[in-house]
C-alpha cells in the first residue's frame, strides 16, 4: 500500500496538469494540515521538486543557459524534467539525457551547438565524481610487456575522460564564455570547423582540451577497447602519411618514431596505464 502510494506521488509530482484528473485522483488520499489544503500540500512539493530540478540543471549547464537565455533555459527544464524524469538517485545524474533532449527540440534549431555544448558541459560535471585510475604496474615493466605482446594489451582512458566530436566549434564557444570574451566584442564564426577534444581531470584540475586529428583516430580506437597494436598501426600510418609530405632529401629515419606519438598521450594525462585483454 505505501509503495504504491509512493508511486502514485512520485508520478503527479510530474505531471503537467496541476488540476488534472491524475492530481485530482490522488489529492483524494491525502491528508489536509490544519492550516493547508492537500492542494497546497502537493503544491509546496511540485514546487520544490521544479525548482531544485531547474537549479541543478543551470549548475550543469552554465553556458547553455547562457546561449539561451534565463527564461528560455527556465521553460526547457520544467519541459525536460516532466519528460525525463531521473530515474538516479543522485541528483548529480539529473541533467544525464538532457543533449539528447534538447537536439530533439525543434524550437531550439537556431542554437544547433546546443545539444553538443550541453555534451561538452555534461563531460566536465561528471568529470569532478569520476574515480581516480587504479594505481598502475610499474611503468617500465608495463613497457616491456606491451611492448612483446601489442596484440594481448589495451590502453587506458582516465575514469574521468569523455571524448566529444562535434560539428560545431562548442569548444571555442565554451572557452569564450570562460574568459568572457562573449561580454565584449567576440563573435561567433559560423563557418568555424567543428572540433575534437578530450574532456577529463588530471590530478585535481578539470579540463577540455582539443585534439589534434592526427590523434583522434588513436584516442577513438584505445576508447573502444581496442588492442595496443591497432594504435600502433594507426601510429604508423600517420608516421607514413608524414613522409609523403617531407620535402625529398629528407630521410625518412628522421620522422619521429611510432612510440612517441603514444608517449605524448600519457604524458599529456591522456592514457594513465594498460590492461591486458
Amino acid at each position: 500500500m505505501l509503495a504504491e502510494l509512493q508511486r502514485d506521488m512520485a508520478r503527479v509530482l510530474y505531471e503537467e496538469d496541476a488540476e488534472g484528473p491524475a492530481v485530482a485522483s490522488f489529492l483524494e488520499r491525502i491528508k489536509p494540515l490544519p492550516r493547508l489544503e492537500a492542494s497546497e500540500c502537493l503544491a509546496l512539493y511540485r514546487g520544490s521538486v521544479a525548482s531544485v530540478i531547474r537549479d541543478a540543471l543551470a549548475e550543469i549547464f552554465p553556458v547553455c543557459a547562457e546561449l539561451v537565455g534565463e527564461d528560455c533555459f527556465r521553460s526547457v527544464a520544467n519541459l525536460y524534467y516532466r519528460a525525463e524524469p531521473s530515474r538516479h538517485a543522485d541528483l548529480a545524474h539529473v541533467g544525464d539525457v538532457w543533449p539528447d533532449f534538447v537536439a530533439g527540440q525543434a524550437f531550439l534549431s537556431g542554437v544547433p551547438y546546443l545539444a553538443d555544448m550541453g555534451r561538452l558541459e555534461l563531460g566536465l560535471h561528471h568529470a569532478h565524481a569520476a574515480p581516480w585510475p587504479r594505481p598502475g604496474a610499474d611503468p617500465e615493466a608495463l613497457s616491456q610487456a606491451i611492448s612483446n605482446e601489442p596484440e594481448a594489451w589495451r590502453f587506458l582512458l582516465p575514469p574521468s575522460a569523455t571524448l566529444l566530436e562535434s560539428p560545431h566549434p562548442v569548444l571555442t564557444i565554451w572557452e569564450a564564455h570562460q574568459d568572457r570574451r562573449v561580454d565584449g566584442d567576440w563573435k561567433l564564426d559560423l563557418a568555424a570547423p567543428g572540433e575534437q577534444m578530450i574532456i577529463c581531470r588530471h590530478g585535481t584540475e578539470i579540463y577540455a582540451d582539443f585534439v589534434e586529428p592526427s590523434l583522434w583516430p588513436i584516442l577513438c580506437s584505445i576508447a573502444a577497447g581496442d588492442a595496443v597494436d591497432r594504435q600502433l598501426a594507426l601510429a604508423e600510418g600517420l608516421r607514413r602519411a608524414g613522409a609523403k609530405d617531407r620535402p625529398s632529401g629528407v630521410n625518412s629515419g628522421d620522422s619521429v618514431p611510432i612510440l612517441t606519438t603514444i608517449q605524448a598521450l600519457f604524458e599529456r594525462g591522456w592514457v594513465v596505464g594498460g590492461s591486458p585483454l
